[in-house]
């Protein structure tokens, strides 16, 4: 059973561009709940000022949510830097790019750019949650996580991945400097991501390229040079320095099981690590 939270949040879930409002029994029909409980949720949502109750009794996002969203991009200043190059690297390639961010145990997309190609694929919007062990953001941010997060993370999914095909997956998304996802002929598309860092050389970020499946064989190649410089692009502007920031990548044994720092990136002449020594 939803608590009240999630329930909120299931709420909020149903606005999009293209259904701006809902009805008290809408809402109940949607979300499977008594009308009474939808009604007494949407009038606390408006008495806080994230819903509005329209004249005709409907609801609507309110403009708290605005407010509140301003707060975050102004504590986010790399994401207008983001934008900005993925404004440009969109216009170079054509294709479908997103921003990703890890909140907790979740992968959101929080920037996206959509592409001018025949059959581009679909930009989720902004807030859009991503799997975080099957999208290639997701394992990007992963690969450069603290093993307690990885671990919460695939605690709190239902997927059948185990912790040994994990930990070999995040090792190899670390050596290559970028992740790869090849859909499912149902899906129709493949990923590509790459890390953003900070000042300390955190990653903070990943952004991918989604391209339909019939043309990612061929531009693969071209499309993670793009990509990485990208991202180089990005982290150089908001103060990474490869010599400078910070002395390490945080990475972790699955054979000792605790943190460990192992040399920061310089990929090209990285020796690879014994197999005994994975993440």
């Amino acid at each position: 059973m939803l608590g009240t939270f999630e329930k909120a949040r299931a709420i909020l879930d149903l606005y999009t561009t293209e259904r701006s409002e809902w009805g008290v029994s809408e809402v109940a029909r949607q979300l499977g709940m008594p009308t009474s409980s939808a009604h007494v949720l949407l009038a606390s949502l408006a008495e806080l000022g994230v819903l509005h109750r329209t004249v005709a009794g409907r609801y609507r996002l309110g403009f708290k949510l605005l407010a509140l969203s301003q707060v975050l991009l102004a504590n986010t200043p790399w994401r207008e830097v983001a934008q900005e190059e993925m404004n440009r690297l969109g216009r170079a390639l054509g294709e479908t790019l997103h921003l990703a961010a890890l909140d907790g145990n979740q992968v959101v997309l929080v920037a996206g750019v959509p592409g001018h190609l025949p059959g581009s694929v679909r930009l989720p919007r902004v807030g859009t949650v991503l799997s975080a062990l099957t999208s290639a953001s997701g394992q990007v941010l992963l690969a450069h996580r603290p093993r307690e997060v990885v671990e919460a993370v695939l605690a709190a999914t239902e997927d059948p991945l185990t912790w040994d095909i994990l930990v070999e997956l995040l090792e190899q998304v670390r050596t290559d400097g970028c992740a790869r996802e090849i859909g499912k002929p149902a899906l129709g598309h493949s990923s590509l991501a790459a890390p953003v860092r900070n000042h300390n050389g955190e990653v903070i970020a990943a952004l991918a390229c989604s391209v339909p499946s019939d043309r990612f064989r061929d531009r693969e190649g071209h499309l993670r040079a793009a990509l990485v410089q990208a991202c180089t692009q990005i982290s150089l502007r908001i103060g990474y320095h490869p010599e400078l920031s910070g002395k390490g990548l945080l990475v972790w044994s699955s054979v000792e099981g605790r943190d460990k720092l192992y040399p920061a990136a310089r990929r090209s002449g990285a020796r690879r690590r014994p197999k005994s020594q994975t993440p």
